[in-house]
Formats: structure tokens, C-alpha cells, sequence
């Protein structure tokens, strides 16, 4: 079923689904989507497109929110598979569109199918991108742009899905290094809140028979005890706010981020997994951006722009700079004692080889192993290591509540 299309026009256009009203059932009825000012604007681009009689009706809007990063991931590379299969643009978008069903698709379908509309309207598909600046950011714009003006628009769709799903799954592995000690520690912490809060006052009529002086630690212990029991909501309001207090700064606040960042980074086995972290991110991006035509000077400032770390950033720009006054990449990343010199050194081969975005992207796989190792690491390090501070956390308060008994027994 075709969709009319239409010349470009303002930026207050709204989508409209149309339907062909004809009597001659010898044919089913064209129906399709158009971008217009107005009903009455539909009705005019339908008629000059030949459809005279046709409904009309304004498409309510589901909004592209609820759209998660995979999903982001997926859609790109089946359009980058079809479009390196010769498959049209607008037909490839309306194929993926057409297979995103269910309720918890309507984000991602409903972006698809607005672009579908502005790539058939005349609009380049870049363009169309940038109108969704959530979910595309000006690095995957700004690439595809390179690749649209150099006629490579297929081999630029494959390197950013490549890049997209690297990128998705450095996530899920810090994610995966964080989510098990994460675990352990609020599992440990309700734990203690329980035994504190209901185990411990059971033992203070056992406590008031001994007429002597409680140990230090029983008495904490308790005093501990009773803040809970008749402050609890309190204390978890308070604990649950400077939670949110320390994540809303971290966001919103540069130099206290810049401050934790730097703390996270001297942690040991932590820290060289966030560097290992970055260096692959570091790599990858600029790889996927200088294979697709990207000047090295842009390509840097956007490596810079998606360096979540201030250190990085600072030292690309610096970098950045270097270059763009006549210095080589490798010379101007020797100078910021950021970057590793295994980097450093394989970047300037390929400087005097010519083979640059070859060696970006072993490096950017290197950094990618390197890290899946880091993490096993992490995870094998910290299970033990958490199991014995749960063990001592549960030791102490044992030890607190029957220290008495024992200090009574010894008396006896």
C-alpha cells in the first residue's frame, strides 16, 4: 500500500493517515500517511499527487518516551542489514516498522514511522535522525552525515550498529560487575536492620535479670537498637534523601562529579576497569567516526563530547588542539598522561602506516576483551571479599547481643 508523499514544508507539520473513498471494487482502497500544516493542506498535496477523494485524520501522537537503548541497537542494524541489501530506504523503514508490535514496542514504532514519513517526504535520512535528539546523538548524526555525502550510506549504517551495540554492551558489563555487589550489600543491610530492629530488643529482658554493667559493644548495639525501632522512618527518609541528594549532585554538579570520578578512579581493580572502560569507548568511537570520512579534528571533539569522564574529555580537546596545529594524534596523546602508552604507541604505527582506522579498531577490540577479563576479575575478587564482610557484619552484632551471657557464665 503506497504512501503519498510531499515537498518539504514548515516545521509545524503534524502526520495525518489518509484513506482513498473510491467506489471501483476492483481494487482495495490506497491508504498511507502524510505530513502536513492542516487537513485541508492533506487534502491539497493528496489531490496534486492525483488522490481527489480521500479521508483524512490527524494520527495521534504516542510519543517516542519509553524507548530503551537495545531496542535503539536493533533497529539500526536491521536497517543497516537491509539497506546493504538493496532494500529502498522508506521500504526497509516501513518492513521494520511493520514488525514492531505490542505495547511495549509503541515507542520505538512510532519513531520508525515518523521517519519513514520525513525520508519519504524528501528529507535526508541524517535530518530525519536529528529530529529525535533523545535517542540519536550528534555523533551518530554527524557520522551518518559523512557517510550520506560520501555515497556510503550502507557501510556507515553497519559501523554505527556496530558501534551501538560495542558501546551497549561495555554498559551491561559494568553493569553486571556492579549489580552483584549491589545485591549482596542491600541484602546484608536488611539483614542487619531486621536483627537489630526485631532480634536484639527480644534479648533486653534477658539483659535487665544481669545486674552489671553492659559490654561497650552490647550497649551500642542496643542504643543503635532503639534508634531504629523508634526513629525508623526517619532514619530510612534520611538514608533514601541523601541517597538522592548524592545522585542528583553527581548529575547536576561538575566539580563534585569531577571529584567522585577521580576517587572511583584510584580505587583498585575499580579504577582500571573504568580506564579500560573508556579506553575502549575511546577507541571505538573514534574508529567508527574516521572510517566513515569524519575529519579528525570533529572526530575528536565528539569523542570528547561522549567522554563521560573529565579527565578524557580535557585531554581530547588538548589533543583536539595539537592537531589542529600541525601535531600527529599519537605526539599530542603523549603530552596528557591520560592515555596508556601501548595506545599511544599503536596509534603512531599506524600514523606512519596509513593503516589508522585499522589499528583503532584492534585497539577499540582489545580494550573490549581486556575488559571482559577485568570484569571476571572483579567479580571473583569481590565475592569472597563481600561474603567475609557479611560474615563479620553478622559476627559483630552475634557477638554484641550474647557477650553478656558469656561474661555472666564466666563470673558464675
Amino acid at each position: 500500500m503506497p504512501t503519498a508523499t510531499r515537498a518539504r514544508t514548515g516545521s509545524t507539520e503534524q502526520t495525518f493517515a489518509w484513506t482513498e473513498t473510491t467506489r471501483d471494487r476492483k481494487r482495495k482502497p490506497r491508504q498511507g500517511e502524510i505530513r502536513a500544516r492542516s487537513e485541508q493542506h492533506a487534502m491539497a498535496q493528496l489531490g496534486r499527487q492525483g488522490i481527489r477523494s480521500a479521508r483524512v485524520r490527524k494520527v495521534r501522537k504516542s510519543g517516542t518516551t519509553g524507548i530503551k537503548q537495545v531496542q535503539i541497537c536493533a533497529f539500526v542494524r536491521q536497517l543497516a542489514v537491509m539497506t546493504q541489501s538493496g532494500v529502498p530506504l522508506a521500504q526497509s523503514l516501513g518492513l521494520i516498522g511493520g514488525n514492531l508490535t505490542g505495547r511495549s514496542k509503541a515507542g520505538i514504532r512510532e519513531l520508525v514511522r515518523g521517519l519513514r514519513t520525513d525520508v519519504e517526504s524528501g528529507i535526508k535520512l541524517s535530518d530525519a535522525f536529528r529530529k529525535h535528539p533523545k535517542h540519536f546523538d550528534s555523533l551518530f548524526c554527524n557520522t551518518l552525515a559523512a557517510g550520506e555525502h560520501a555515497g556510503e550510506l550502507d557501510s556507515t549504517l553497519n559501523r554505527l550498529a556496530i558501534h551501538l551495540e560495542k558501546a551497549q554492551r561495555i554498559k551491561q558489563r559494568l553493569r553486571k560487575a556492579m549489580v552483584y555487589p549491589g545485591i549482596v550489600i542491600v541484602v546484608a543491610s536488611l539483614v542487619t536492620v531486621g536483627m537489630l530492629t526485631y532480634v536484639l530488643p527480644s534479648f533486653r529482658s534477658v539483659y535487665a535479670q544481669f545486674k552489671a554493667d553492659m559490654p561497650a559493644l552490647t550497649t551500642m548495639l542496643l542504643n543503635l537498637s532503639d534508634v531504629l525501632v523508634n526513629h525508623g522512618p526517619w532514619v530510612a527518609g534520611g538514608v533514601i534523601a541523601g541517597l538522592v541528594s548524592l545522585h542528583q549532585a553527581y548529575k547536576r554538579l561538575p566539580r563534585f562529579k569531577d571529584a567522585c570520578d577521580q576517587v572511583m578512579l584510584r580505587i583498585p581493580v575499580l579504577g582500571e576497569l573504568i580506564r579500560t572502560a573508556m579506553n575502549a569507548r575511546w577507541t571505538r568511537t573514534f574508529s567508527t567516526l574516521s572510517a566513515s570520512g569524519v575529519p579528525v579534528t570533529d572526530a575528536l571533539e565528539s569523542v570528547a563530547l561522549v567522554s563521560t569522564i573529565r579527565s578524557f574529555e580535557v585531554a581530547t580537546r588538548e589533543v583536539r588542539q595539537a592537531v589542529a596545529s600541525g601535531s600527529t594524534i599519537s605526539d599530542g596523546m603523549e603530552l596528557q598522561g591520560v592515555f596508556p602508552q601501548d595506545s599511544i604507541q599503536m596509534i603512531r604505527i599506524g600514523e606512519e602506516s596509513g593503516r589508522l582506522d585499522e589499528m583503532m579498531q584492534r585497539l577499540a577490540d582489545q580494550y573490549e576483551v581486556k575488559l571482559d577479563d577485568q570484569v571476571d576479575t572483579l567479580s571473583t575478587i569481590m565475592e569472597p571479599a563481600i561474603m567475609c564482610v557479611i560474615g563479620g557484619l553478622i559476627g559483630v552484632l552475634i557477638i554484641g547481643m550474647y557477650l553478656p551471657i558469656f561474661n555472666i557464665g564466666g563470673i558464675v
